[in-house]
């Protein structure tokens, strides 16, 4: 939700037009009726009050209701702009967020009208990169396939066993990309979701893959989101912290209107100008390029997508004392 301040915003200013015209217009009516048409009932004499109580009095009676009518008027006029900023910033968090609703006057329906329209363009466009992409990828395995039997049924030496890593590590690359492409393409439906189930769900599945995984910490209540984007979110959080720091160190708790995931390992971290680059899909660090670690550079990369969706975050910290530190918040609605 745009959080404005209050004088930038459109009802506060329809709001100071129509009450800087009404006490024009008061003030004028109130020196017509008491100077020009003298009437009697307009002084305060005629009522036994002092001066500052009589102004105060009319002023209260005269300008209480067309106020009260003009905020009414002006958080009127104002509503349809509101929902379509509101609008708008879903779309800009989620591309596949439900259309804006075409209401109000002529020009936020129009206005919503083409913010539908460019909505509807934008996923068109990512709807035919990614199926352009799919297929590209997709094709890709049937050569790599045959590639692999081949060199399966070859005389074995140094350079078929570099030829055959190469290949397996293309399939992997493949695969890979088809998932990345997949997770884009679901478009999954909300709902109540239980973290502190989720939470022991995905440490319950490492441990039973051997890994280390330790769960502390829970949360009141539930949250509004994708049951599977979320559980993939969090296996590829810890996966990582498992790969790179050996084990995995979850925290759950309360933040605000929303829940904190905290994944911790006690790997070698990551240097602080690339934090932000290993959000990119593929991207990978030297050092994680081994044979014994693995990895496509693609689980921090859907991670956050999944963060986004959902109008939360992602971010990795560098510990004081060692190991990196992925943190996700998720508000409740």
């Amino acid at each position: 939700m745009l959080r404005l301040r209050f004088f930038d915003s459109m009802f506060a200013r329809l709001f100071i037009v129509f009450g800087s015209c009404i006490l024009v217009v008061q003030t004028v009516s109130w020196q017509i009726t008491t100077h020009v048409f003298h009437l009697a009932l307009l002084r305060p004499s005629a009522y036994n009050m002092s001066l500052p109580a009589f102004v105060l009095l009319a002023a209260l009676v005269q300008l209480t209701p067309p106020l009260v009518a003009a905020g009414l008027a002006a958080r009127y006029l104002s509503r349809p702009f509101r929902t379509l900023a509101r609008g708008a910033a879903d779309i800009a968090r989620n591309i596949d967020a439900p259309p804006l609703a075409e209401v109000g006057p002529s020009e936020a329906r129009s206005a919503a009208r083409l913010c539908n329209q460019m909505q509807a363009a934008i996923r068109q466009q990512l709807n035919e990169r990614g199926r352009f992409l799919a297929a590209v990828s997709h094709d890709m395995r049937t050569p790599l396939t045959r590639m692999k039997l081949r060199l399966g049924a070859a005389q074995r030496s140094a350079l078929h066993d570099q030829l055959l890593d190469d290949v397996e590590e293309m399939t992997i690359l493949v695969d890979a990309t088809l998932s990345f492409l997949r997770n884009e393409e679901v478009v999954e439906t909300y709902g109540k979701l239980d973290i502190n189930a989720l939470v022991r769900a995905v440490a319950e599945d490492a441990i039973e893959r051997g890994e280390r995984v330790e769960v502390e910490g829970a949360v009141s209540g539930v949250v509004y989101a994708q049951p599977l984007a979320m559980k993939r979110c969090l296996t590829n959080l810890v996966s990582n912290a498992v790969r790179y720091g050996e084990q995995a160190q979850i925290t759950v708790r309360d933040s605000g209107s929303g829940v904190e995931i905290r994944v911790a390992d006690r790997g070698p971290g990551i240097p602080e100008e690339e934090i932000e680059r290993v959000f990119a899909p593929f991207y990978r660090l030297d050092a994680s390029r081994s044979k014994a670690t693995g990895g496509t550079g693609l689980g921090l990369a859907i991670a956050q997508d999944v963060a986004i969706r959902h109008r939360g975050s992602l971010r990795l910290e560098n510990r004081v004392e060692g190991g990196l530190v992925a943190v996700l918040r998720i508000p409740r609605a």
